[in-house]
């Protein structure tokens, strides 16, 4: 990424639907990396992944974005392969993704690119829980909500058939420019009926 294109992503001073912005913490902070891991859970299950910036905060009640930056330690412990070892016991099946630094204005950053995921929709693999409050839980489906930017839990029948829908290449945002993914064979047939007979239920734990 150049920082002209990280410069485009910063300019609304919020988050977006495919991206989403973490504060400067080692990646070794259990509770921090959790939230991560809900983000990135949700993004590998949208069209095109998304994005995850770590080392912005942003502040409540859309006060804007602030670039803390990471520090040299901070910076070296978001390393590929820690993070993806961190991923992989609560992803199934596993997530893809890059990883890249960014410097800016003087400061450090980490992207960590998701990619959408290859055959099925991803769940969440184990419980994390903090404080009394599920950071995530076995056997959710995450996702970006359609409204407000934020990953949850899949909230309505609505986001659960668009997900079905990615899997089996139908995209779901028509007539914005998503046509030209291409098909990919896939077992999600079975998972439209699945939803159709079934006496699922939307969820609506939000982080």
């Amino acid at each position: 990424m150049t920082p002209e294109d990280f410069a485009e992503y910063l300019r609304p001073g919020y988050e977006g639907q495919g991206y989403e912005f973490k504060g400067a913490f080692l990646r070794g902070d259990a509770l921090f990396f959790a939230k991560v891991t809900r983000a990135a859970l949700g993004m590998v299950n949208r069209v095109g992944g998304g994005l995850i910036f770590i080392g912005i905060d942003e502040l409540p009640d859309g006060g804007g974005l602030v670039l803390a930056g990471l520090s040299d330690s901070q910076r070296d412990s978001w390393n590929y392969d820690d993070v993806a070892a961190g991923f992989a016991p609560a992803a199934d099946p596993r997530l893809t993704f890059d990883r890249e630094v960014l410097e800016y204005e003087g400061r450090s950053f980490v992207i960590l690119t998701i990619h959408e995921f290859e055959d099925i929709p991803v769940l969440c693999a184990k419980d994390y829980n903090h404080g009394g409050v599920s950071i995530l839980r076995k056997g959710a489906l995450y996702v970006r909500s359609r409204g407000k930017p934020e990953t949850s839990e899949v909230p309505t029948q609505t986001e659960m058939r668009a997900v079905l829908d990615l899997a089996i290449d139908e995209p779901f945002w028509r007539g914005v420019g998503e046509s030209a993914f291409t098909r990919r064979p896939r077992q999600s047939l079975m998972m439209r009926r699945c939803l159709q007979t079934s006496s699922w239920s939307p969820m609506h734990d939000r982080a």
